[in-house]
């Protein structure tokens, strides 16, 4: 990699790194009487609700359409039944982990596949290709892991959680319900009329779309501290390493494996790799809360690949831009 790169990660990495230890230290301190719980379930409201939907209406809405539309959601969709295949082999089939109950075993395959791909995702692809790449992103995150996380994810959850023996199965009629409802999902779906058939984008709108999107992904990143909890790292330390394995490196190598003889080394190729080794994603807390899985041990894991991630991701642009 370049010096010029190298510093340019660098500040990029820095402030992601301080913003997640300000949610951290909120968590210590809980300023003003608000703890990190009540903070944190705010933010996420304000992300879901305000924030996202803004960058993602201003981002499609200026987007330029071409291959990586379908190239994007396809790697993302691929890479993430792979990791959960691989999980489920690991954990379940190797003979490994024998003493894991059903709620640990989907909690771990659900951790190993879902990516922090938008907070983090953003804030190491803006730096390397400028903000237009915050399209690859938002491609991944919503035609990618959110129609997963709604279905397959789901579907996993409620047949794994609960008491150890399985839940109500997936339904497509919860799926299109919970997806249709998504505020991100309306705005991807106005910026992209806007932008494919040159409807009107009236300066007052799109100037604040992109306000409310420049606070997202700083948002994101405080709650990201606020969830963490380096006392869970401490238990099955043997368990975690291998979840990190799975998530940061192998599902990132078989990604790569798959499109770099299609898409050659470029901006779209790097992108999608990197893309496919974030850490793991907030929203499956949630999703392992609602069906009963084992929250603790899906939180060390959230945990453990955020922290590992600093030190991996230096290799990996190192082997795809050295």
């Amino acid at each position: 990699m370049s010096e010029h790169l190298l510093i340019s990660l660098g500040e990029s990495l820095a402030p992601i790194a301080l913003l997640i230890a300000f949610g951290y230290l909120w968590k210590l301190t809980a300023p003003g009487g608000l703890d990190a719980l009540q903070a944190r379930r705010a933010i996420n409201l304000l992300v879901m609700y305000a924030f996202y939907p803004g960058l993602a209406y201003h981002v499609v809405s200026h987007a330029r359409f071409g291959a990586d539309f379908f190239w994007v959601p396809l790697y993302t969709w691929v890479g993430l039944l792979i990791a959960a295949a691989l999980a489920w082999l690991v954990f379940a089939r190797s003979g490994l982990f024998q003493q894991l109950a059903r709620r640990q075993l989907g909690a771990l395959i659900i951790a190993c596949s879902f990516g922090n791909i938008l907070s983090i995702g953003l804030s190491v692809l803006q730096p390397l290709y400028g903000d237009e790449a915050a399209r690859f992103a938002v491609y991944a995150d919503i035609l990618g892991v959110s129609m997963l996380f709604w279905s397959f994810g789901a579907g996993l959850a409620s047949a794994w959680g609960k008491v150890e023996g399985g839940g109500d199965g997936f339904s497509l009629a919860t799926f299109l319900r919970s997806f249709s409802r998504l505020p991100p999902v309306w705005a991807f779906a106005a910026g992209f009329a806007v932008n494919l058939l040159g409807l009107p984008n009236p300066i007052v709108i799109d100037r604040t779309a992109e306000l409310l999107g420049q606070a997202a992904v700083p948002a994101m990143l405080l709650t990201i501290g606020m969830s963490l909890s380096p006392a869970a790292l401490r238990k099955r330390p043997g368990l975690l390493a291998v979840a990190c394995l799975l998530k940061l490196v192998l599902m990132p190598a078989l990604v790569a494996a798959l499109c770099l003889p299609f898409l050659g080394r470029s901006e779209l190729s790097v992108s999608i790799i990197l893309l496919a080794g974030m850490p793991t994603m907030m929203a499956t807390v949630m999703l392992s809360e609602r069906y009963g899985l084992d929250t603790e041990l899906l939180a060390s894991v959230l945990v453990a690949t955020t922290l590992l991630y600093f030190a991996v991701l230096p290799v990996w642009l190192w082997l795809l831009l050295g």
